[in-house]
């Protein structure tokens, strides 16, 4: 077994981290936010559900498998696509934007999670070399693009006010067209998973 491999179960059984939750409704989303104070999951739980279905699935050296995407394999990166909306509106809004900032600092406190959850996702299906997916950066960028809005917003990129809100929400839509790009090469076949790829 390989040392990495270990790993992954050693932190599986140590980590927590703040992800929002998913409600998966076709007609509005108003329920979806990035607020981690509230939407709170167990990196812990999800780790250690991954490290039972890496077995079950055969990531093992030297074993195949076969394996049928579904909706709840990718439901925390559909829920954190939802929360875009949200979180440009409190970023565009003066009153809110401070907000915002603290939404994205608890982002920012894990902020490779979905990276390692995708990879996590794609492994089920690709035997080999996950992390070089064509998939994966689009994860990265988007992550990339959530996690710098902090800088941003606190005026150490150069930009101030609205100038700097406004760039903000080009940074949070742009991740969350990466964030449907992904979805809809997910493989997964749902109607919702189509309807929210094609909507953004």
């Amino acid at each position: 077994m390989k040392i990495s491999f270990i790993l992954f179960l050693f932190f599986s059984a140590t980590a927590d981290a703040f992800v929002p939750s998913v409600s998966f409704n076709t007609q509005r989303h108003a329920k979806t936010s990035l607020s981690m104070t509230n939407c709170i999951v167990s990196r812990k739980k999800f780790l250690a559900t991954s490290s039972a279905a890496l077995f079950t699935a055969g990531i093992l050296p030297g074993t195949a498998f076969a394996y049928d995407p579904k909706i709840d394999d990718i439901k925390l990166i559909i829920g954190l696509g939802l929360s875009l909306d949200k979180l440009a509106d409190t970023i565009s809004n003066p009153d809110t934007v401070g907000v915002a900032l603290d939404q994205i600092k608890t982002f920012n406190k894990s902020p490779n999670f979905y990276v390692g959850y995708a990879k996590n996702f794609i492994s089920k299906s690709v035997k080999n070399n996950a992390d070089g997916d064509s998939r994966m950066p689009l994860i990265r960028e988007a992550s990339g693009l959530i996690s710098s809005c902090q800088s941003l917003l606190e005026f150490r990129e150069g930009l101030t006010g609205q100038e700097a809100s406004d760039e903000a929400v080009r940074r949070v839509k742009k991740a969350q067209k990466l964030i449907a790009e992904f979805v809809g090469k997910s493989g997964v076949e749902d109607e919702r998973v189509q309807k929210f790829a094609a909507s953004h």
